[in-house]
């Protein structure tokens, strides 16, 4: 990239808003592929925010090139915001000469047109893409990257140009359900499918939550902060369980039946829109509304703090499922209302995002979504937003909600689904809390690393720990090697933010057996059933030693392929019972083993799964 830049300030009238040019008269060299060009151009003096009044209008360069039609140029934003100006256009046609790109242009569109450029031409993307409310004082780059080896080429010049009342964005970029030359693809590339990225609004969360006695009522909201619409259609199939039924009759049990649902991916392929239906699960359908209610939209849940930075795995005091009305567009997303976050934190606007907009289908029938850079709304005060937790003590807690938890919503990100908030009780029971603890292994041989897990009710802010071994920490998720055979009592003592401490102690928890290799151990006495067995969703796992020994033990298909890992390290003697959740793990109906290694010797046990 140039390293030396000329940064020429031309003011065409005078007055903060007037309209002002920025340029790079450098230039540079565009090597060939893998190589890409930034060529900056430094603005400043402009007022801290361009929008729909004023900001950038035009985009203009000359470049030298023997093959334009290689060329991919974009233009990128002090925030970030990149926006595809031309991208393979051009033909076998040479140079940009004397072109710049603007909303209001006069030459047409670049794509189809053979090189060379002269004149004013539309972007193939909107460049009111950078008018998104950002300070457009900083370092803005032309990115050019020549996708093609042999063909040689540089940049001349490039000036970006900032006046009032930007015009608006030339129809044939905009992006819809029936055009994708104006959409854009997450990678850049102009073949992709177009996927919703629904995520759950924690900036809303915080705001809207009412605690009761026993229970809590919180709001949800749900953007879709990604490049395609999430759009259901009911299919008029309904099911009473596995019955085909009328969707407007009653099921035996007195439910409501469940409509087969189908989603709507959008493609784009260059400028062509196309689409196609994937399978959504099956939502409620209610007669009375005509219209489905998506099953378990929100997975809604009360808990205490974890071991890692994922709160749906952390232990739950309390929970409840929303079963959404509808998926509807209730709201935009914007800077002022702060709901949509990307995934690096940043808040973003539907004007602004690279589809924003993008969709056909939302409303309150058989047909639901939300489009992009919109979002739900389902405030704390509608039925069914609550939270059951009985009787718990005042303190802190978390309150974790996940959007499309069962990932029946086919989108981009399923990592980002989850907002969690601290609250702080005050109406249950006054003064109480119940310290407590686990670890995650309790017999090995030395040296044997331990972690041991907090895991007191309510949250607390202060920990003491005891290993027995004359070792003391801290933290609330410590981590301890026992260097030392023996048998260890492990103590906790905790405090928490309303003045409440409590302290557990676990007599003999820890043993730590000598050796250094699992040799030490001899073939135990083992012996191993599951029960019940056949079993439908779910079976206990029960074995146990007569002397302490390595274990392996898995669920395994009738042709030996493990289907879950259920315990790998070293096990104390005595009963030990694992619960093996068929349903969860997704089994179908069959025949399936249990093996255990235990010392050197193999066990199978076979198991059932029936309806």
């Amino acid at each position: 990239m140039k390293t030396t830049l000329l940064i020429l300030l031309l003011f065409i009238s005078s007055g903060i808003n007037a309209q002002s040019s920025f340029v790079n008269s450098s230039g540079g060299a565009i090597l060939d592929p893998p190589a890409y060009e930034l060529f900056p151009i430094v603005v400043s003096g402009l007022a801290n925010v361009i929008d729909t009044s004023y900001g950038l209008v035009n985009v203009c360069f000359n470049i030298v090139h023997s093959q334009d039609a290689d060329l991919d140029i974009r233009l990128q934003s002090p925030d970030g915001t990149t926006i595809l100006l031309s991208n393979n256009n051009g033909g076998s046609g040479e140079n940009y000469t004397g072109t710049c790109l603007a909303e209001d242009a006069t030459g047409g569109e670049l794509a189809g047109q053979i090189a060379p450029f002269t004149g004013t031409f539309y972007p193939d993307h909107s460049i009111n893409g950078v008018n998104n409310d950002q300070n457009p004082n900083g370092t803005w780059y032309l990115f050019i990257h020549d996708e093609m080896p042999g063909d040689t080429g540089h940049l001349v010049n490039v000036t970006i140009t900032f006046d009032q009342h930007p015009p608006p964005t030339h129809i044939s970029a905009v992006c819809n359900t029936n055009n994708a030359f104006g959409c854009q693809c997450p990678d850049g590339s102009l073949d992709c499918d177009l996927l919703p990225d629904m995520i759950n609004s924690g900036e809303y969360l915080v705001t809207d939550w009412v605690e009761h006695n026993g229970h809590l009522n919180e709001g949800v909201c749900t953007p879709n902060i990604g490049y395609g619409p999430m759009e259901l259609h009911g299919t008029g199939e309904c099911y009473c369980d596995s019955i085909l039924v009328n969707c407007s009759s009653t099921c035996p049990d007195g439910t409501n039946p469940k409509e087969m649902v189908n989603q709507t991916i959008y493609h784009k392929s260059d400028s062509a829109m196309t689409s196609y239906l994937v399978p959504a699960g099956t939502m409620t359908y209610h007669p009375s509304h005509g219209h489905i209610h998506v099953d378990d939209w929100t997975y809604n849940t009360l808990r205490i703090r974890g071991l890692g930075d994922d709160p749906t795995t952390w232990p739950i005091i309390g929970e409840g499922s929303k079963q959404s009305f509808c998926l509807i567009n209730l709201g935009t997303c914007s800077t002022g209302n702060g709901y949509c976050v990307n995934d690096i934190g940043d808040v973003v606007n539907e004007s602004a995002m690279p589809n924003g907009g993008l969709g056909d289908i939302s409303g309150c029938g058989e047909d639901q979504g939300i489009y992009v850079g919109n979002y739900d709304i389902y405030s704390s005060g509608t039925d069914g937003q609550e939270i059951d937790f009985g009787t718990i003590c005042d303190g802190e807690y978390y309150i974790v909600s996940i959007t499309n938890p069962d990932h029946i919503i086919h989108e981009s990100n399923y990592n980002n689904n989850w907002s969690k908030t601290l609250v702080n009780l005050t109406h249950q029971v006054d003064n109480c809390c119940t310290a407590n603890f686990y670890a995650d292994a309790t017999y090995g041989l030395a040296p044997f690393e331990v972690q041991f897990v907090d895991s007191t009710i309510p949250i607390a802010n202060s920990w003491s720990w005891d290993f027995g071994d004359g070792e003391t920490s801290q933290d609330q998720f410590p981590q301890h090697v026992y260097t030392q055979p023996g048998i260890y009592t492990v103590k906790l003592s905790t405090n928490n933010n309303i003045g409440c401490s409590d302290t557990v102690s676990r007599l003999q928890y820890i043993t730590v057996d000598f050796g250094t290799s699992i040799n030490e151990f001899h073939n135990p006495d083992f012996s191993l059933l599951a029960y019940p067995n056949p079993f439908t969703s779910a079976t206990t796992i029960k074995f146990s030693l007569d002397a302490p020994s390595y274990l392996e033990l898995s669920v395994v298909d009738v042709v030996g392929n493990t289907v879950k890992q259920l315990t790998h390290g070293y096990m104390h003697s005595g009963d030990h019972e694992i619960t093996f959740d068929a349903k969860k793990e997704g089994l179908l109906n069959g025949f399936y083993f249990v093996r255990a290694v235990a010392g050197e010797k193999e066990y199978f046990v076979k198991m059932v799964k029936v309806d």
